[in-house]
C-alpha cells in the first residue's frame, strides 16, 4: 500500500474521531445554574434572629456560637439583598455581622446532575471590613478567609453539611473592597451537588461583610464514554537519528547556589504574635530573624524573615535531570538541555495540626491544645501520599519532599468532636510549608445557639443576696436614725417655745 493512500485512510479516520469527539462535547459549556440574585428573596428559618434573606432556593449556615465563647466571636450572620454592592444587575447577596465575627455562608442544593460530568462552579465575591465608617476596608479584620466549595457526594443523605469533609474546596482568595471570581472544578459522584460559599474572620471590628452575585454551575465535560477503535494504519518506518556520542563531564569545583529567605509582609492588625502564631514558627525564632525589629513598632509593608535562606553547592556546568525524568530514560527521550540550577526549591512540606478550638475562630491561639487520635490523609490526584495520626503532643507533623503542586488534606475526627473548619483543604506545595490545621470542640461542651447582642459590653457586676439585704437593713435604720433625731429636735424646740 502506498504512503498517499495510508495517509488518505488515516485523515478520514481522524475527520470521523473528530466528528465524534465534537458531538460528544457538544453539551460542554451548558450552564447547569446561572443566578445572578436579581429575584425574590425569602427568609430562611434555620437562623433563629435577626434578617435572614437569601434568593430563592438558597440557604444560609453558619458555625452557631458557644456560651463559653469570647465577646463577639461566633455570631450568626445577618444576611439580605443590597443594592450597595453588586456585580451586575441591580442587586447582590450580602452577609454581615456588626462589632462580631462569623464563619459561615450560602448554600444551594442542585438536583439533576449527570453523574459522572465535570462540573465548575464560579460565584463573585468581595468583602468589607473595617473599623470605622470608612468605604474601603480601613483597619480591616485580620486573617479573612474566603473560598467556595462543591460537595459532590450530595451532603449527609441530602441536607447541607459543609464540615463534613466531603466538600471540595477552592483555593482561598484575597477580595477586599472589589469583586473577584471564585472558582471550582469537580466530577459529579451524585445526581445531587451542593454549592457552598466560605467566610471566616478573627477579629470584631465594626463591619464584617461579604457579598456574593453571579453564580453559575455549568458542564465543563460529560460522563466518560467508550470510543469506538480507530482503523490501523501502518506507519513508514523512520529511520532513527543517529545521537553522538557525549564524552564523560570533567569534575568542576563546587559553586554555591543561593536559596532565598521564606519572607512575610506586615499588614494592618498584624502583631508579632500573630504572624508567629500563623506561620508556625516560635516567637523566639522569628525574634532571632529580624534582630533589628520592634515589636511594639511594625510598619504596614515591613517584610519579616520567616524563614533565613540557605546556600547549597552544585558541581559548576553540571545539569541534573529535572524531577519528573525516571531513572534510566533513554538519552533520546530526555531535554536536549537540561535547565540550569534554580534558586526555588523543587520540593515542599505539608503539615498538619489538629486543636482544641476553645473560642470558636477557626484559627490555633497560644493556650489552645492539640488534638490527639485525629487520622490525617494525603492525597493528589486521588492517590494517597500518605497518612498520619496525631500525638497531641508534636504538632504540626510535615510530610516530607513533596514536589510542588497541589495536594488534599483531609482529617477525621472521632465522633466526640464536632468540627469548627472544614475538615479538608487543598494545599499548594511551592518549595516551602504549607499549613492544615483542624479546629475541634467536644460535643460535650454544648453548642446551643446563643443570641446575646453583638456588641461587646461590660458584664454588670451581681451583688450577693446577703450582702443586697444587709445594705438594706443598714438604709433602713439609717432612715429610722435620722427620724428620732428629728422629731427629738422638733420636741426641745417646742419646749422652749412654751
Amino acid at each position: 500500500m502506498s504512503i498517499r493512500k495510508v495517509a488518505a485512510r488515516a485523515s478520514v479516520a481522524l475527520a470521523i474521531f473528530s466528528l465524534g469527539i465534537t458531538s460528544v462535547h457538544g453539551q460542554t459549556g451548558q450552564p447547569i445554574l446561572a443566578e445572578g440574585f436579581e429575584g425574590a428573596f425569602q427568609s430562611d428559618p434555620s437562623c433563629k434572629q435577626g434578617v435572614c434573606n437569601v434568593p430563592v432556593g438558597w440557604g444560609v449556615w453558619f458555625i452557631p456560637r458557644n456560651e463559653n465563647d469570647l465577646p463577639g466571636v461566633n455570631f450568626q450572620p445577618q444576611a439580605d439583598r443590597t443594592t450597595a454592592r453588586v456585580r451586575s444587575g441591580t442587586a447582590a447577596q450580602r452577609l454581615w455581622a456588626d462589632n462580631a465575627t462569623f464563619t459561615g455562608g450560602i448554600y444551594r442544593v442542585v438536583n439533576d446532575v449527570q453523574v459522572g460530568a465535570r462540573l465548575r462552579f464560579t460565584i463573585w465575591g468581595q468583602v468589607w471590613s473595617t473599623n470605622d465608617e470608612s468605604p474601603i476596608s480601613a483597619r480591616p479584620s485580620r486573617e479573612i478567609r474566603v473560598k467556595v466549595g462543591v460537595d459532590p457526594l450530595g451532603g449527609d443523605n441530602g441536607r447541607p453539611s459543609p464540615l463534613n469533609g466531603q466538600v471540595i474546596w477552592s483555593p482561598e482568595q484575597e477580595a477586599k473592597d472589589e469583586f473577584i471570581p471564585f472558582t471550582i472544578e469537580v466530577e459529579a459522584r451524585s445526581p445531587t451537588v451542593i454549592l457552598y460559599t466560605y467566610t471566616t474572620m478573627r477579629d470584631n471590628v465594626r463591619h464584617n461583610e461579604v457579598f456574593w452575585d453571579d453564580a453559575v454551575l455549568e458542564y465543563i465535560a460529560p460522563p466518560p464514554t467508550v470510543t469506538p477503535d480507530l482503523p490501523s494504519a501502518t506507519a513508514t518506518p523512520t529511520a532513527a537519528p543517529e545521537v553522538a556520542a557525549i564524552p564523560a563531564a570533567t569534575a568542576q569545583p563546587a559553586a554555591p547556589v543561593t536559596i532565598p529567605p521564606v519572607t512575610y509582609t506586615v499588614k494592618a492588625g498584624d502583631t508579632l504574635l500573630g504572624i508567629a502564631l500563623d506561620q508556625n514558627v516560635p516567637l523566639a525564632e522569628l525574634l532571632k530573624n529580624n534582630p533589628n525589629v520592634r515589636p511594639e513598632a511594625l510598619q504596614i509593608g515591613q517584610a519579616l524573615i520567616i524563614k533565613p535562606g540557605t546556600t547549597a553547592e552544585v558541581a559548576a556546568g553540571s545539569t541534573a535531570p529535572p524531577p519528573e525524568t525516571a531513572a534510566g530514560q533513554a538519552l533520546g527521550e530526555a531535554n536536549a538541555s537540561s535547565p540550569s540550577a534554580s534558586a526555588t526549591p523543587t520540593v515542599g512540606q505539608a503539615c498538619v495540626q489538629a486543636f482544641f478550638d476553645d473560642d470558636g475562630d477557626g484559627k490555633r491561639d497560644e493556650l489552645e491544645d492539640l488534638v490527639p487520635n485525629i487520622q490525617f490523609v494525603l492525597t493528589t490526584g486521588g492517590n494517597v501520599i500518605g497518612t498520619y495520626t496525631t500525638n497531641g503532643v508534636d504538632e504540626p507533623h510535615c510530610f516530607e519532599n513533596l514536589p510542588n503542586q497541589a495536594y488534599t488534606v483531609a482529617g477525621t475526627p472521632l465522633d466526640i468532636y464536632v468540627p469548627t473548619t472544614p475538615l479538608n483543604d487543598t494545599l499548594r506545595v511551592n518549595g516551602a510549608r504549607s499549613y492544615f490545621s483542624l479546629g475541634l470542640r467536644r460535643i460535650s461542651d454544648g453548642f446551643e445557639d446563643v443570641s446575646p447582642t453583638p456588641t461587646p459590653r461590660p458584664p454588670l457586676v451581681a451583688l450577693n443576696s446577703n450582702l443586697t439585704v444587709g445594705l438594706l437593713s443598714l438604709g433602713g435604720g439609717a432612715l429610722l436614725l435620722i427620724g428620732a433625731v428629728g422629731f427629738i429636735a422638733s420636741t426641745i424646740l417646742r419646749r422652749r417655745r412654751l
